[in-house]
């Protein structure tokens, strides 16, 4: 492997005891380098240890360039006490939000400006808490196979997505750091919606449709919930997939390049110069009264996208005039 995977331990106030962290840097990393950072949340009854498992697929992404260098840190989070759940004396969700990328900015120059949340299962529920309580703050979040909730209240949850550790989260999202609304995913994704949109948080969700814990359920629901708030994100329903197994590997493939387009985009490199001077041609085409001859179609180059809306603009603006919902990245549909 040509990445370096470095263990060490921190304390903060925000939780008792030592806090065991992982850090994994891309081949010829050194200080002198800034990095974007992107938090990896672990799933239940793991460790930070699951980023040792994770370095061959970013190696992967590293070497075939979905995945533009970057620190990737995951820190220790117990499961029961823990569920990145802020309570009393242990704020974990605090600590990775907050406490977690100081410290990686202190040790290992990570650029805060640049930080992305990814997490799979009970990290996957971490992760898009975390986003949605201040999506401004964050460049991507990348959920793979969640743990949420289908319901709204406690008392609506069923034993088919309460298997093994989901009950303990259910009983914890009930009784800790201000109860279930303030602990669900949902109800901060809906409490906060219009913060959500206007950022244009990239998320990114995935999850096989078989599911044993059923994690489907939930994602579904988020999907849904997205697509009625007309927030922009992308969902992977893997058919046949289970919560492990090969779906796990190209999950997190998946996930890291999504990641990574991210990335690219914010910095400004995910479109040549000469795709800037075609898009630049179509809307002055577009703004001149598409008089003359069109400028060239790249059908399958990033340019597309603005010259499609140039060619159809007078039939977009007159389908927002007969009915507003056009204006909408998603429909409304019927029931």
């Amino acid at each position: 492997m040509s990445s370096h995977l470095i263990r060490d331990v921190f304390q903060d106030p925000l939780v008792e005891g030592e806090v065991p962290y992982a850090v994994l840097t891309p081949e010829g990393w050194t200080s002198d380098e800034t990095l974007p950072l992107i938090l990896f949340l672990h799933a239940a009854n793991s460790s930070s240890d699951f980023l040792a498992m994770v370095q061959s697929i970013a190696d992967g992404a590293w070497a075939n360039g979905s995945l533009p260098r970057s620190v990737i840190a995951s820190a220790s989070t117990p499961t029961t006490g823990g569920f990145y759940i802020d309570r009393a004396g242990n704020g974990w969700e605090s600590l990775i939000a907050t406490a977690f990328p100081r410290l990686l900015e202190k040790q290992y120059g990570a650029d805060l400006t640049r930080v992305s949340l990814m997490g799979s299962s009970m990290g996957g529920y971490g992760a898009l808490k975390i986003a949605f309580a201040e999506p401004s703050r964050w460049l991507a979040v990348a959920a793979v196979a969640p743990a949420l909730l289908p319901v709204l209240t406690p008392e609506e949850v069923r034993a088919r997505n309460t298997l093994d550790v989901l009950a303990r989260l259910s009983s914890e999202m009930a009784d800790e750091g201000g109860g279930f609304a303030a602990n669900s995913v949902l109800h901060r994704l809906r409490g906060n919606a219009d913060a959500v949109r206007a950022s244009g948080l990239p998320i990114f969700l995935r999850c096989g449709d078989a599911d044993v814990f059923a994690m489907q359920d939930g994602t579904e629901q988020l999907h849904r919930a997205l697509w009625d708030l007309d927030i922009g994100h992308e969902y992977h329903l893997v058919h046949g997939a289970d919560h492990l197994g090969p779906e796990a590997i190209s999950a997190l493939r998946a996930a890291l390049a999504f990641i990574g387009a991210a990335q690219r985009r914010a910095a400004g490199e995910d479109r040549t110069a000469a795709d800037r001077e075609l898009e630049a041609a179509w809307r002055d085409w577009a703004a001149g009264g598409r008089q003359g001859d069109p400028p060239k179609l790249d059908a399958f180059g990033v340019s597309a996208s603005v010259a499609l809306r140039a060619m159809l603009e007078p039939e977009l603006a007159e389908a927002v005039r007969r009915d507003p919902t056009t204006a909408r990245r998603y429909g409304i549909l019927p029931d």
